[in-house]
């Protein structure tokens, strides 16, 4: 593991008011600390005053899980009774997080509701409800399961960042705890992973650091090896861009 003095900082965006709801939240700041990174919290249930300037003193993002984001920045229903814990103001200062790390080119790994906020705001649209929508039989909502244990198995793309961040795992087992998904990607976003049922699991950006997972590695990385590499590897790739950031100043 890499030296205290040279551990990149990650900002880690989440909802204070969800906190007493998800009592494992203190795995992903654990997860980040472990794989070799030093978290910092970014709540983002209000407006974040100088929020370029928070980005700037980071060297990576993660967009965490959560509610529903706000149907109609997709063309969504937003009066959809399966909607839950729609927070626009938590939308806006996470919209504007990703806006000011892509300006400043600071790797981005967005988890859960993040993949979800990451596809509509590259113009792609969401099931609002994937059992409603889809008719799919796959347990994605995790209903009485354990978040740190795997649900079902995700099919990973050889060759995209996702699978050389996995050690070149094509299947893996992975957790699972959302009833809402990727419905069309957006055109500038690759997909790099899906469940058995076909909905999309993964992207990334081809021309940006950028990856976004559906299922939760801070979460389940301690248990499964797959999960604290994908997180090693982001801190590593975040390590090395701050690294050629600072070389060319």
């Amino acid at each position: 593991m890499r030296a205290d003095t040279e551990r990149p900082v990650i900002g880690l965006t989440y909802s204070s008011p969800v906190l007493s709801d998800f009592d494992l939240w203190r795995h992903m700041f654990n997860g980040v600390t472990a794989a070799g990174g030093t978290p910092v919290a970014i709540d983002c249930e209000l407006p974040v005053p100088h929020l370029d300037h928070v980005l700037s003193r980071v060297d990576g993002l993660i967009i965490s899980g959560g509610g529903d984001v706000d149907a109609t920045r997709y063309g969504g229903d937003p009066d959809d009774p399966k909607l839950y814990d729609v927070n626009p103001a938590r939308d806006d200062t996470e919209l504007a997080a990703l806006e000011a790390a892509r300006t400043r080119s600071i790797p981005v790994l967005a988890i859960c509701r993040g993949v979800q906020l990451l596809n509509v705001a590259f113009g792609g649209t969401l099931y609002q409800d994937l059992v409603r929508d889809t008719g799919t039989e796959l347990d994605h909502s995790g209903q009485d399961r354990p978040l740190d244990a795997p649900t079902h198995p995700v099919e990973v793309e050889p060759g995209t960042v996702l699978w050389r961040w996995l050690g070149e795992q094509t299947h893996i087992a992975v957790n699972s705890e959302h009833h809402q998904g990727i419905d069309k990607l957006a055109a500038d976003l690759t997909a790099t992973a899906w469940s058995p049922d076909g909905l999309i699991e993964g992207i990334e950006h081809p021309d940006e650091p950028i990856v976004a997972v559906q299922w939760h590695p801070e979460v389940l990385w301690a248990t499964e090896g797959h999960a604290l590499r994908l997180l090693t590897s982001f801190i590593d790739e975040c390590a090395a861009t701050a690294q050629r950031q600072a070389e060319t100043r």
